[in-house]
């Protein structure tokens, strides 16, 4: 049996990838010394498995020498 990817939500989780860079981009621009620092490796853990899964649901394959379109 075949997997098959369910795309219904791509959406939702490209609009959360977007809330979450803007939040982690709030909490960078505070000082070092008042920066929650586990909550932001939290944050980017969650943001880079969302990016990440959004690249396998991704159509557009490009070659990884020139980028062109496969």
């Amino acid at each position: 049996m075949a997997k098959r990817k369910i795309t219904a939500f791509v959406g939702v989780f490209e609009d959360k990838l977007q809330r979450l860079k803007h939040s982690i981009k709030n909490e960078l621009e505070r000082p070092v010394s008042q920066r929650r620092k586990d909550w932001l490796k939290r944050e980017l853990k969650e943001a880079k498995e969302l990016r990440n899964l959004l690249k396998e649901f991704s159509d557009n394959k490009s070659c990884p020498h020139c980028g062109g379109k496969l």
